[in-house]
């Protein structure tokens, strides 16, 4: 009986040490690397044609403004979120992009800062924003901290250090 566990142990060791060794040698470092690429690309693929989509309905807005038209925009827009998220992982220790990715991922989006509202319904300031009905698109300045800035040109310079 012991001759019997003995050689169970010693098969189940040799199988466990060939079964972590066959893993371990079936993917090179370059197998995984192109994997990887291989997702990031389709990912961003995905992306791209999610934000094609969803220009074509912004188009159709613009074309034909009614409840229709921007009920299909903002379906696009929701569904071209998804594989933008996903696209994010791929997207690690860029400084640059790290310092103003907040201003373009704040949620919620902040509709005021970047196009018109109508005040009527949106209301014209808030307490916690000073940028709630800015509109810095169709606006050539702005105040900001009690000084008038231009607008004109909008550079990463201008959405990084002055808003």
């Amino acid at each position: 009986m012991r001759s019997r566990s003995r050689l169970t142990a010693l098969i189940l060791s040799g199988l466990t040490l060939y079964g972590f060794n066959s893993l371990a040698s079936a993917a090179s470092g370059k197998d995984v690397l192109d994997t990887y690429a291989d997702i990031a690309h389709a990912t961003y693929e995905d992306s791209l044609n999610s934000a094609r989509a969803l220009q074509k309905k912004i188009d159709a807005l613009l074309e034909k403004p009614a409840d229709e038209s921007l009920a299909a925009a903002r379906d696009a827009w929701v569904a071209a979120r998804v594989p933008y998220q996903q696209s994010e992982a791929y997207r690690f220790g860029n400084a640059i992009v790290d310092d103003w990715e907040g201003k373009v991922n704040a949620w919620p989006l902040d509709e005021g800062l970047i196009d018109y509202v109508d005040t009527d319904s949106y209301g014209e300031e808030s307490d916690e924003n000073p940028f709630y009905a800015a509109n810095v698109i169709a606006n050539p300045q702005l105040t900001v901290g009690g000084e008038a800035v231009d607008a004109t040109a909008i550079t990463p310079e201008f959405l990084a250090e002055t808003l």
